[in-house]
């Protein structure tokens, strides 16, 4: 699956953006659940029809992350750091996502 950076203005990488073609909401904490040390701390409820655009919040070696889809109706989430910083833990969760399969593994990363 392809990612695009998320960079700040400085340029400083803070997450990375995912085509949600093939994903959903629900779909995100199952490849988080994937990642060794990951722990989802907070779920968007299945049907939530008011829900937050950030759906989706977890940690990884006490680094805080987001799942947000912008605007809430948008073709691409998000999965970035909170408050937005550096750090390898991105590359980590980069990975999970490259590496994940969809539709019987027809389509990858």
């Amino acid at each position: 699956m392809k990612t695009k950076d998320l960079l700040t203005d400085e340029g400083v990488l803070i997450g990375f953006i995912v085509n949600n073609l093939f994903l959903s909401r629900h779909s995100i904490p199952k490849i988080l659940k994937s990642v060794d040390g990951a722990s989802i701390m907070r779920l968007q409820k299945r049907y939530a029809f008011s829900a937050p655009d950030d759906f989706c919040e977890f940690q990884i070696s006490g680094i805080k992350f987001l799942a947000i889809e912008p605007f809430g109706d948008n073709s691409e989430y998000w999965i970035v750091t909170e408050p937005p910083q550096a750090c390898e833990q991105i590359d980590i969760v980069r990975q999970a996502f490259f590496k994940h399969r969809v539709l019987f593994g027809l389509f990858s990363g």
